[in-house]
């Protein structure tokens, strides 16, 4: 979405919105925050190679038939 739908679908201004995701960047890039964000890309990391797998096993699937 962009910052102009999103501002229609909130009944905001584009510098409203614009605004509030800054500083929602900035909390989100907190030194604080670096561990809960690490145990997400981990996370993240781990359901990535569990879609690749599947994905080949469907394909070698698909071909075996």
């Amino acid at each position: 979405m962009t910052l102009k739908e999103i501002a229609l679908v909130l009944n905001l201004s584009v510098e409203q919105v614009r605004r509030i995701e800054k500083g929602a960047l900035l909390k989100l890039s907190h030194p604080r925050n670096f561990k809960k964000w690490q145990e997400i890309r981990e996370l993240m990391a781990l359901l990535e190679e569990h879609k690749a797998k599947s994905d080949s096993d469907e394909i070698y699937q698909g071909i075996k038939a």
